[in-house]
């Protein structure tokens, strides 16, 4: 599925580069919400001012989560590729754009603990008796729907450089996180029973508690600014 759709995104440039020889063309270059992208642009209908715009990014981001019991470092890479078709309803930069975007995401999450402890759902645990308690978000969509607006005169105007700006959003869908603490050795060490379940019942409780956060992250804004230089 993913060789499907970069192929498909690639045929898109490649047509409309072969189609279009006689009509303007620029590459460009942004940075903001998506990360670094680096941009391809022309205009495939000029009767009715349509242009084309591909573009492929991404970004690596890390920061602390603190709404929970816990806290957590979490670490999020987002590999991207997007096809936008964009209407200058006036004839110049300004562009009404929807495509869709191929998004590749990892995010993951690790607990901290204060001197040596953990507490999830109320309960406290030891790091030596449970180990690391680790956690990944799932369940995002690789393919999303995008929609927005932006301004990029480049395929207007004779000059050679243009300031960008590009602002909307992606659907994402749902997602979810799951923690897990695959170490917990302390029925062990202690000779005794449930422990273990009980943590896996509090990580599921701090689990509800994250995802309860992550609903409201449907849409996933794009905001950039940058640069394009025509041919």
């Amino acid at each position: 599925m993913k060789k499907l759709i970069i192929s498909s995104l690639l045929s898109i440039g490649v047509l409309s580069t072969v189609a279009n020889a006689q009509d303007p063309y620029s590459v460009g270059a942004s940075v903001g919400t998506t990360g670094f992208e680096a941009e391809y642009s022309r205009m495939i209908m000029p009767e009715y001012n349509l242009a084309l715009r591909l573009s492929m990014g991404g970004m690596s981001y890390s920061d602390t989560y603190s709404d929970t019991d816990a806290d957590y470092d979490y670490d999020l890479s987002q590999f991207n590729l997007g096809a936008i078709l964009e209407y200058h309803p006036m004839g110049n930069g300004f562009y009404i754009g929807a495509g869709v975007y191929y998004q590749n995401d990892d995010y993951t999450m690790k607990a901290k603990a204060v001197s040596g402890e953990y507490t999830f759902n109320g309960t406290t645990y030891y790091v030596d008796d449970i180990g690391d308690v680790d956690g990944e978000i799932e369940g995002l969509n690789s393919v999303v729907p995008y929609i927005g607006i932006g301004y990029d005169s480049s395929l207007f105007n004779s000059d050679q450089w243009f300031f960008t700006i590009k602002a909307g959003a992606w659907y994402q869908g749902s997602a979810g996180v799951d923690l897990s603490a695959d170490n917990c050795k302390i029925d062990a060490q202690l000779g005794t029973t449930g422990v273990c379940d009980q943590l896996r019942a509090d990580l599921d409780a701090e689990e509800a508690d994250i995802n309860d956060d992550i609903q409201d992250y449907k849409w996933w804004p794009v905001i950039q600014i940058g640069v394009s230089y025509r041919f």
